[in-house]
């Protein structure tokens, strides 16, 4: 038998930087990768996802609960497992930390779109949400786009982002001369590059609150019940996803203008293999472009592979 080989939140932090991340991630989406599209069942007041994908030498899938009453109880509202297989011996390689891999590969797809998108000059990063999305789409931002030079962080409750603040400046966790701060919502919108990872299930950002020229990654509402943008702000917008089918099924952002009667679904500029061959990218300086994120599988099976081959393992 085969040893199976485990890798925790740290490991997989450690092998991975974000700049990996963000290589891999416009290396296979420049390839246009298949995908599979997940399930997802409900459970306990909460979510049950199943994510699998395959390449040509592995196969693996992501299973994951979403309880959004951890908080409450002081627990990860997301955790899960990603078992990796080879695809040619039929053995499981390893066991990651699901929630690691969905840490990581979420703001590095969205730095992939970012630098596609966003305007060369930009100096200021608005992120609203303090969970697990918040760190790490700081790092991306900053791996495309190093002269940023102010956060603001804006979330629902304002206590839990003055700490996620406080813990940053703490650690020094910020490159010289980058200042942090807490905001509100329309502050944390004003700002050049604003990336939204919360749950909300009304619009916490319109057009009227972004300014010309902004870039925004909207990573929080994956179902089609969910929104953080309202529909005159994605009419606004320069749209692209990560895959049109999936935005047709899981982007509530998207699929709701289309039900307001505000958008549709032919503007859609373009989607991650586009963006990652140089297909697709800003035309103007002052448009407003937005991705549009549902998380593939497939972007936690690049990752998986990549911490495996850092291990030795592949």
């Amino acid at each position: 038998m085969v040893q199976l080989r485990s890798f925790d939140a740290a490991e997989v932090a450690a092998l991975v930087s974000m700049g990996d991340a963000v290589a891999a991630l416009r290396e296979c989406f420049a390839l246009r990768p298949s995908h599979i599209a997940r399930q997802a069942h409900a459970v306990a007041d909460g979510e049950f996802l199943l994510m699998p994908a395959v390449d040509a030498s592995t196969a693996g899938v992501k299973l994951i609960m979403v309880q959004p009453k951890n908080a409450a109880r002081g627990l990860p509202i997301i955790q899960g497992t990603y078992v990796l297989f080879d695809a040619e011996a039929g053995h499981a390689i390893a066991l990651l930390d699901g929630a690691a891999l969905t840490t990581l590969r979420t703001p590095a797809i969205s730095a992939v779109a970012t630098d596609a998108m966003a305007r060369a000059d930009v100096r200021t990063l608005g992120i609203v949400g303090s969970g697990p999305q918040a760190l790490g789409h700081i790092d991306a931002m900053l791996c495309v786009r190093p002269d940023l030079a102010e956060i603001v962080l804006a979330s629902r409750t304002r206590d839990n982002a003055q700490h996620l603040v406080d813990d940053i400046v703490a650690r020094s966790a910020l490159p010289h001369g980058v200042s942090i701060c807490v905001g509100d919502y329309a502050q944390a919108a004003e700002c050049d590059i604003v990336c939204t990872g919360t749950r909300a299930i009304e619009p916490i950002i319109d057009a009227s609150m972004v300014r010309p020229g902004t870039h925004i990654n909207a990573v929080g509402a994956y179902r089609t019940d969910m929104r953080e943008l309202s529909t005159d702000l994605v009419a606004a917008s320069r749209v692209i996803v990560d895959d049109i089918e999936a935005a047709h099924h899981e982007a509530g952002d998207l699929a709701l203008a289309v039900a307001d009667g505000g958008w549709s679904w032919d503007r859609v500029a373009g989607d991650l293999a586009a963006v990652s061959a140089g297909n697709v990218h800003r035309l103007t300086g002052t448009e407003i472009t937005l991705f549009k994120s549902v998380g593939l599988a497939v972007q936690d099976l690049v990752i998986a592979r990549r911490v495996c081959t850092a291990a030795g393992l592949l």
